[in-house]
């Protein structure tokens, strides 16, 4: 004999509630890490801007005394002409631009291999006067992917035999375009560099430091 069903049996399941899918927070993480960068590039500013005033003596100095040299010293014969035509003079230049490229580069290749020592090795007597290199050292590690780079086009802003600017645009490890802003003079028959200067490569963005 079959069993009398229940109509309560026969009502449907009550429909389960749909899950609440909570959108995750957007976190502005491009706008906070572009203000660390500018942080950086300020504190960098500090760092490797100082001592411009002894720089500034110092080359006053060493120009007075080449001056003075130079009154001093015999006077230089005059240059044969070539074909009846003064001889051109940029060809000196052009190999003392060509000089401290290959030294801007140099310490470039270091920083690439984490040889503080030897970028260091590449400033002028008067940048390690000013900045030690346990601070230089302390500054490259704490960044070291900012350094870690590779060369994308050059750029020389002013050239002459015993001074050269010149901007290596380069790309990083963290992702990001700098420009290396090398000033680099000749001491004796060595360039070294005088100043250097990182800057964002952005169009929008040319805070240096």
């Amino acid at each position: 004999m079959e069993e009398p069903v229940n109509s309560g049996d026969l009502a449907p399941e009550p429909a389960q509630p749909e899950p609440v899918v909570v959108a995750p927070v957007w976190q502005p993480a491009f706008d906070r890490e572009r203000r660390r960068r500018r942080a950086l590039l300020r504190r960098l500013a500090a760092l490797l801007g100082t001592g411009t005033v002894a720089f500034t003596l110092t080359t006053w100095l060493l120009l007075r005394h080449e001056s003075r040299a130079a009154r001093l010293a015999p006077p230089v014969p005059a240059a044969p002409k070539l074909d009846g035509r003064e001889p051109d003079a940029r060809p000196g230049v052009e190999a003392a631009a060509g000089a401290a490229l290959r030294a801007a580069r140099a310490q470039l290749a270091a920083l690439n291999q984490d040889d503080v020592a030897e970028a260091y090795s590449y400033f002028s007597p008067a940048y390690r006067a000013r900045v030690s290199l346990s601070t230089f050292r302390r500054l490259i590690r704490a960044h070291r992917d900012m350094f870690h780079t590779e060369e994308q086009e050059v750029t020389t802003q002013s050239q002459s035999e015993d001074r050269v600017v010149l901007d290596i645009h380069v790309s990083s490890d963290d992702e990001e375009d700098y420009v290396a802003h090398y000033t680099l003079v000749r001491v004796r028959t060595r360039w070294y560099v005088d100043n250097l200067r990182w800057a964002v490569d952005q169009d929008d963005t040319h805070s240096s430091a």
